[in-house]
């Protein structure tokens, strides 16, 4: 048997589709600049690539299937002693082989990118993996059964063409759908987006997945050997009883309910020295750009008093799974900031740009609560800018856009107010209009003018 898959996998179409997946996939997982530095997030991109992989192994599996008819020997064939289930299972063999290596050699490639800068290695990267590589399998089996049951040259095209819309229109159902509103089933999709650096797939989606797709894959071996009706009908168990056991594991709420906050992702990881600064785990590579802005701002943070005395990354969560209840609250005394990432996955702001981006972390911003037909939050969005302008010591940057002129005027006219004023007046203002904004109070403006005081 070994010998005739060597066989198969020499003389077949089967290196062929698995040529096809490898340079799709490569092309692909090359073209997204989304994953550098982040194990998960290139296991997560290489999942989404499925949505090209999965119709082009269908389609190569349908056209790898109609060979014996291709070439005009079915019937030749059919007169041999050896078994047709056993022949059509050793190329579904070797077409397995061929696309399992070409989805593994596909995240090598991207591994090659990710390795140098990765910090933090997520427990369930593997299983990420295989559940894709399982899912690409069994489309190509599948491929593999439809081709023989329709060798008409067209199916496998046309194959393609369903099952990208298939997949195309299963992403804006879960996209466009709410929360809870989602059935359970739709995560037998295997393609999951909106993660994030500190989220993971949760271990009973995985399972539910691998369920599904093994079972699907099964059914589609069933159906490449079965010969008569009730073979077919006891091929077709596996794929059912999957997806039985696979739906109740899964959790509602679509791709919101498939992650967890990844605990080991968020985990501190400090620069030596004081004062403490740190950032987390997955972004550990960024600690020696950040360091520096870090203590710098600190410094020109420490004329208030209560100062902050340690910088520490703040965790940020975005799409589906930032529902998922956030990390406490770092300690008063500690300077919490978000670190934000271009799309090549580099710091967007270093050096200068980031001290001060910084250093206006330290008077935070909330949501104004004025009427929407009160200009306070207007006068407080000036006073706001100019506090923070003064940390910097530099006038606020003056707003590109022509219908802000009136706002410049404004926050332009107030710094000088406030820098014309002692030192000792400076600092009790700002101290005061910091510790407003911290408890998420309006009325900054008149703090910051000295109109309350009057």
């Amino acid at each position: 048997m070994t010998r005739v898959l060597r066989i198969e996998l020499r003389r077949s179409a089967a290196p062929g589709v698995g040529l096809l997946l490898l340079a799709v996939g490569t092309a692909y997982l090359g073209l997204s600049n989304t994953y550098t530095g982040r194990w998960a997030a290139l296991a997560a991109e290489h999942r989404l690539g499925l949505v090209l992989l999965i119709p082009l192994a269908l389609a190569g599996g349908a056209w790898y299937g109609r060979r014996e008819r291709r070439q005009r020997v079915d019937e030749l064939l059919a007169t041999t002693p050896r078994p047709g289930a056993q022949r059509r299972l050793v190329a579904a063999g070797a077409l397995a082989v061929t696309v399992l290596a070409a989805y593994l050699l596909a995240f090598a490639v991207g591994a090659v990118r990710v390795a140098p800068d990765a910090t933090y290695l997520p427990p369930g990267l593997a299983r990420t993996v295989a559940v894709g590589a399982v899912a690409l399998v069994a489309a190509a089996w599948l491929g593999l059964a439809l081709g023989r049951v329709l060798p008409q040259p067209v199916v496998a095209p046309a194959a393609a063409v369903v099952a990208a819309g298939a997949m195309v229109a299963a992403r804006m159902y879960v996209t466009g759908g709410f929360g809870d509103d989602l059935p359970r089933a739709v995560l037998l999709d295997p393609i999951l987006d909106g993660a994030d650096d500190f989220s993971a797939i949760l271990g009973r989606v995985h399972a539910g997945q691998a369920l599904w797709l093994v079972g699907l894959a099964a059914t589609a071996a069933g159906l490449l050997a079965a010969g008569r009706r009730h073979q077919v009908a006891f091929a077709l168990v596996p794929a059912l009883v999957g997806g039985a056991l696979a739906v109740p594991l899964l959790p509602t709420g679509g791709s919101m309910g498939a992650y967890a906050f990844d605990r080991g992702a968020a985990a501190l990881v400090c620069a030596d020295g004081e004062p403490r600064v740190c950032v987390t785990k997955v972004h550990a590579v960024t600690l020696p750009q950040v360091v520096g802005p870090a203590r710098a701002s600190l410094a020109a943070l420490a004329k208030l008093p209560d100062a902050p005395t340690s910088a520490v990354e703040r965790v940020e969560r975005m799409g589906p799974a930032a529902r998922e209840s956030q990390p406490a609250p770092r300690a008063a005394d500690t300077l919490s900031f978000p670190l934000y990432f271009d799309p090549s996955g580099r710091l967007e702001l270093t050096g200068d740009e980031l001290r001060d981006e910084l250093i206006d972390a330290g008077i935070p911003w909330c949501p104004s609560t004025h009427p929407a037909d009160d200009d306070g939050s207007l006068r407080d969005d000036v006073a706001h800018r100019v506090a923070r302008a003064w940390l910097r010591g530099a006038p606020p940057a003056r707003p590109t856009m022509p219908d802000m002129a009136e706002f410049d005027v404004m926050q332009q006219r107030l710094y000088r107010e406030l820098t014309a004023l002692p030192q000792d007046e400076q600092l009790r203002r700002v101290a005061a209009l910091r510790r407003a904004a911290q408890d998420c109070r309006n009325g900054l403006y008149p703090i910051l003018a000295g109109e309350a005081a009057r």
